[in-house]
């Protein structure tokens, strides 16, 4: 091979380049449009009307829930609140009920010393011959 020969351009760097230089121009242009009170304002619109839509659909889709006596999100959040009262509640007897059973057989233990034995028999019934 001569030295005269050109050499085969690299296209990967080539565009590797353009794609930094590309995304820092548009990181520079974006930085800049949303440092501006315009965007601050503008998103602060574009999320009042959001929050308004999202009021507004829940309390069709409520309504609408209503008429086909189907429960809302409203009233399966409510049920399960009720139900984690529930078992809380439950745990606690399962808890104390734990501890009392675990103090009954030294308190069995004392009483069936306590009574006396029994010596006395049943009376006999006559056999039927």
């Amino acid at each position: 091979m001569s030295t005269n020969e050109t050499s085969i351009p690299d296209f990967s760097e080539a565009y590797r380049q353009w794609a930094s230089q590309s995304e820092r121009q548009w990181n520079e242009f974006l930085n800049q449009m949303m440092s501006t009170e315009e965007f601050s304002q503008s998103l602060g619109r574009n999320m009042d009307v959001f929050l308004h839509f999202q009021k507004t659909m829940n309390e069709a889709m409520g309504s609408f829930f209503t008429a086909m006596n189907v429960p809302t999100r409203t009233d399966v959040l409510a049920l399960g609140d009720r139900l984690l009262a529930i078992e809380d509640r439950l745990a606690t007897i399962e808890a104390q009920l734990t501890t009392a059973l675990a103090n009954a057989p030294a308190a069995s233990a004392k009483n069936s010393q306590a009574k006396p034995r029994r010596t006395r028999k049943p009376p006999e019934t006559p056999s039927a011959n």
